[in-house]
């Protein structure tokens, strides 16, 4: 296993660059083998063709160079049987012989010439082509045709020597063979080189990307061409390290909110318990001193609660219950759950509800803890004697429900902001500036899960000294 395993593991320590000249190489020798072979089984069946096209001429010659005499037999003729015959350059041989067998005519053509040639034995057999092994090892093609010239009865013998063909082809397998290793070490020093370039920008993102750290995560892979594939691959990683910076500032911004809000409360029950130990007090100021101190375990308690429920909620570990109700029914609900809070503050809560039902689909608990948070929102930032609306609407295929104050507004700059968790706006939007009345800053970001845990989105609009209005987006089941 690990002998087959080692060429594998030696492969795969290559660099990418020697792997696609490898690659490339081997792929392209392939193919040079596939097309010589091709080329070769084409040249070989051109060549027999060639050559029987050549025979079949011969015989046509021959047939033309033969006549009867006065007395009725068969002669060739006197200046075709000369020893300057050319009408058979490329042939062996080419032979008559009459009907009863005995030999007409003989001639050497023109590879015959001048060499020891042996004539193939005549024998009767049917026209046409065939091929012949001869004993000293030469195989010939010959095209023995029968034939009547002038009534009498003749066969026709053209042989050629397939030693040529071989020879040619012979030529033909040397050239490829020194010529595709040349060819093939040329083009993969062309591949390694074509390569190299291309894979240069890798290696310039790779060295940009070791330098990208926590640290550093304002850094951007360089673009070489927007439109090709490591183009595209540049611009994905640069989108991941622009959220992946995104994600850290918000880490590091919730971290240190989170320090605030935890080391707020802990120095007040630390404060308060030293004072309590510093001196003796009275039984009523040992109670209020221990009242302040539970005061702050339960403000401790309702935001590491909340945290945690924040938490749960974007780490998909909170279920939803999906119902279809109507959403009248849930800002009315809310509105009973929440008028109490407003009285107290001195501010008037409204309702404006269409007669006809909107129809949605979700779970409720859970838009409807949204639904408080932005009414509690609007009933802190908003003044004495103000009012603070409920209403819904629905309107192409969309179901709506906003909550509108009469507060300061927000600033412009500040606006896309108010979802992050402990953000809060400058405490001058605060009836109070308190800590109670502005809240952990985490109210806005659970609704904003919970809305678009249903599909649906959170739009904010804001007008200085004029009031902010929160709406709620959900699809509807009605028309």
């Amino acid at each position: 296993m690990a002998l087959q395993r080692s060429p594998i593991a030696a492969w795969r320590r290559l660099g990418l660059r020697t792997r696609l000249s490898v690659g490339y190489a081997v792929s392209l020798s392939l193919l040079l083998f596939v097309y010589a072979a091709l080329v070769y089984a084409v040249a070989y069946e051109r060549l027999s063709v060639e050559v029987d096209h050549r025979l079949d001429q011969e015989v046509e010659l021959a047939e033309r160079s033969l006549f009867a005499d006065a007395s009725g037999q068969l002669v060739w003729r006197p200046a075709a049987a000369s020893a300057d015959f050319e009408t058979l350059p490329n042939m062996l041989w080419i032979d008559v012989h009459r009907a009863d067998a005995s030999l007409l005519h003989r001639s050497l053509g023109g590879y015959a010439r001048g060499g020891s040639v042996e004539p193939l034995a005549f024998q009767v057999r049917p026209s046409g082509f065939f091929t012949v092994e001869m004993p000293h090892g030469a195989r010939l093609r010959v095209l023995q045709r029968s034939l009547t010239v002038d009534g009498q009865g003749a066969t026709v013998r053209v042989a050629y020597a397939e030693e040529q063909i071989r020879h040619d082809l012979a030529s033909f397998l040397l050239v490829l063979a020194v010529g595709m290793p040349l060819a093939v070490i040329a083009a993969s020093l062309a591949g390694y080189w074509l390569a190299g370039r291309a894979l240069a920008p890798v290696a310039r993102m790779t060295e940009q990307a070791r330098a990208i750290t926590a640290e550093h995560l304002d850094a951007r892979l360089p673009v070489p061409t927007a439109m090709d594939e490591l183009g595209q691959l540049a611009t994905t990683f640069n989108d991941l390290f622009a959220r992946l910076e995104l994600s850290f500032e918000q880490m590091h911004r919730f971290t240190a909110d989170a320090s605030h809000e935890l080391r707020t409360p802990l120095t007040v029950i630390r404060s308060v318990g030293e004072v309590g130990l510093r001196e003796p007090h009275t039984e009523a100021e040992y109670r209020d001193t221990i009242r302040t101190m539970l005061e702050e375990v339960e403000r401790l308690t309702l935001l590491t609660t909340t945290l945690l429920e924040l938490t749960r909620a974007e780490g998909g570990r909170v279920s939803l219950k999906r119902e279809p109700f109507d959403l009248r029914d849930l800002a009315r609900d809310a509105a009973s759950f929440i008028v109490v809070l407003a009285e107290e503050a001195g501010v008037r809560l409204e309702l404006d509800l269409p007669a006809a039902a909107i129809p949605v689909i979700g779970d409720w608990t859970t838009l409807r803890q949204a639904t408080i948070n932005l009414v509690d929102n609007a009933i802190k930032h908003s003044p004495q004697g103000a009012s603070v609306t409920l209403g819904c609407t629905q309107q192409a295929g969309q179901a709506t429900l906003s909550v509108q104050d009469r507060g300061v507004g927000i600033p412009a700059d500040q606006l896309p902001r108010v979802f992050d968790r402990f953000y809060r706006v400058d405490a001058a939007r605060s009836r109070s500036g308190g800590r109670r009345a502005g809240g952990f800053g985490l109210g806005l970001a659970i609704a904003n899960w919970a809305v678009q845990a249903h599909g649906g989105r959170i739009e904010a609009e804001s007008v200085a000294r004029q009031g902010s209005v929160f709406r709620i987006v959900l699809p509807s089941l009605g028309r």
